[in-house]
């Protein structure tokens, strides 16, 4: 029984016998077109509903996002005109997923709903739609609520399990596992979604659970090792990461770029350099910019922003993500005028920052007081590149101003945000206020953190310590009697030794 978002379990389809066809529905036409249509060209095309499909994945794989869209947006008229779409399930699935592909990922669902008997491969691809546009519990609630319609196969646990693991949801996915193990041959099954499994247990810190998957699995199959490698690294576990890749490779099992990917979550310095030695042996120079872009965030998260900044310089490709990491690894680091010269330099380039630089480049200027140009920057790329800021991004500019002293100016522009401040705004201003000794914004910041967080007793203790500080010794004493009134409890401070 899989019980997803409360649903009880799946039944199985019914099964509905096409009524008898006395004239074909489309001319048969004995040649086929060789590329994908153009908006201009909408019906002068022939095509029938064994060719749409792959007419269809034609047209999505365009070099040109915008040309792909439109040539899919002319076959989805022409398909409803012919009366191709949306009767054909092949056909139907196959405009799903290339709406998605293309970006356009509303008419992929408006197509999924108007299907009026999904089949479980329709299912397979709009969940897989949603997830690729990084919606995975808009996927799962979409799947609930249609789960008595449809048996899952394989391939549909598998994209439920990947589901699960981009968001997070632990039991679902185990009810999916149960399910999979019940229903469908364990060689199938486990084939199919062994690696998202192995990956959502290992990131899950089941040690014990990711190992008995992984021992249904391939064990030559390198994808199945990278779904470890990898889980454990995301896990914070870097010790089983890294044993799991020397397992690996004492089987002979031969790694590829994603197993450095990997593995360099999980590196320290020394280790991260064997395996920076490991793939100049085997993939040369800085080709495969996925791979030099991991390399570069594991210096980068070592701090050493050199080794970082050369492999940047030998990356053949960059794209949009290299450019963010070694701006990343400047603002970690303290290098706030570098991290601003290298998002000039990135225009200069003509690539176009994304949110990530947006946030990365603010984040520097915070570490580094440059208080004037982070506001500068904020203005251009809300202005001019037209990028809607984000509430990370607007903590990043409270913080900015209140760090510096201007609180005034920090709860102004919390007044014009465009969306309802979270904790993480007010706590910016909390932080920075009692940094600066100013008691009457730090008030201000409570009241709201009281609202929005009531249980978090560390917003009390900052502010009991912040009058303490001030000499208002019944205020604190006040909000310390809040915490026992409310039944809080103060984290607990931790430290570790290392024992040389």
């Amino acid at each position: 029984m899989l019980q997803i978002c409360n649903r009880s379990q799946f039944s199985n389809p019914a099964r509905r016998r096409a009524p008898p066809r006395t004239q074909p529905m489309f001319e048969h036409h004995q040649t086929r077109p060789t590329s994908p249509p153009t908006a201009g060209d909408r019906c002068s095309v022939p095509f029938d509903p064994f060719s749409l499909p792959g007419i269809l994945h034609s047209a999505a794989s365009s070099s040109s996002p915008g040309s792909a869209a439109a040539a899919v947006s002319a076959l989805h008229a022409a398909g409803l005109k012919l009366g191709a779409l949306p009767s054909s399930l092949p056909a139907s699935n196959a405009l799903i997923s290339a709406y998605s592909y293309t970006g356009v990922l509303p008419s992929a669902l408006r197509a999924f709903h108007l299907l009026p008997h999904p089949s479980t491969a329709s299912y397979t691809t709009v969940l897989s739609a949603l997830s690729r546009h990084g919606r995975p519990h808009e996927a799962l609630s979409l799947f609930a609520a249609s789960a008595p319609a449809v048996a899952p196969d394989a391939e549909l646990l598998s994209c439920l399990i990947s589901c699960c693991r981009r968001a997070s949801a632990f039991l679902p996915a185990r009810a999916a596992h149960a399910y999979g193990v019940k229903n469908v041959a364990a060689l199938v099954f486990y084939a199919s979604a062994g690696p998202a499994l192995v990956a959502l247990y290992a990131r899950h810190g089941k040690v014990s659970a990711a190992r008995r998957v992984f021992d249904f699995m391939d064990g030559e199959d390198v994808v199945s090792w990278n779904a470890m490698i990898g889980g454990f690294a995301s896990a914070e576990k870097e010790i089983e990461a890294w044993n799991c890749f020397r397992e690996m490779r004492m089987r002979g099992v031969r790694g590829n770029a994603r197993t450095a990917v990997a593995v360099l979550g999980a590196c320290d310095l020394e280790s991260g350099r064997q395996v920076h030695g490991n793939m100049l042996r085997s993939h040369g120079g800085g080709s495969k910019t996925i791979l030099w872009n991991a390399l570069m965030t594991m210096y980068s998260r070592v701090g050493c922003v050199s080794d970082a900044e050369q492999v940047f310089s030998e990356i053949e490709r960059k794209d949009v993500v290299s450019w963010n990491v070694m701006i990343g690894t400047f603002a970690k680091n303290g290098y706030g005028a570098r991290a601003l010269y290298f998002v000039d330099a990135m225009a200069q380039c003509g690539m176009q920052p994304d949110s990530v630089t947006f946030t990365t480049v603010l984040m520097a200027c915070c570490h580094c007081g440059l208080v004037d140009e982070g506001l500068a920057l904020f203005q251009h790329f809300v202005s001019v590149a037209g990028l809607v800021p984000t509430m990370e991004q607007c903590a990043c500019v409270v913080d900015l101003l209140a760090r510096a002293g201007r609180c005034m100016e920090a709860l102004e522009f919390i007044s014009q945000m465009p969306m309802k401040p979270n904790a993480i705004v007010w706590g910016a201003l909390l932080s920075a206020s009692r940094m600066h000794h100013n008691v009457e914004f730090a008030r201000i910041a409570f009241e709201q953190l009281v609202q929005v967080e009531p249980e978090n007793a560390g917003n009390f203790v900052t502010m009991s310590n912040i009058y303490a500080k001030a000499g208002m010794v019944e205020d604190a004493k006040r909000v310390r009697m809040m915490i026992d009134r409310v039944e809080l409890a103060k984290p607990s401070g931790q430290s570790s030794l290392e024992v040389v």
